[in-house]
């Protein structure tokens, strides 16, 4: 069983061409550093599950109570 937590993209780290995107996510434990290689069209403001450091999906939060 895998388990995710969902965050939103707050931050993305200008790196290396060659490198993988990272950059910062805000959960409801703070703020985490993730990878972004699954999701390299990821912007600022998404909605993303992460999973084990990487964020794996984004969500569509269309509905949710802001």
């Amino acid at each position: 069983m895998c388990i995710g937590i969902e965050g939103r993209v707050v931050e993305l780290d200008g790196g290396a061409p060659a490198a993988a995107p990272t950059g910062t996510v805000e959960t409801a434990e703070g703020q985490r550093h993730v990878c972004f290689a699954f999701l390299p069209d990821v912007a600022v403001g998404d909605l993303v599950l992460v999973h084990s450091g990487f964020a794996i999906n984004r969500l569509d939060d269309r509905g949710r109570d802001q």
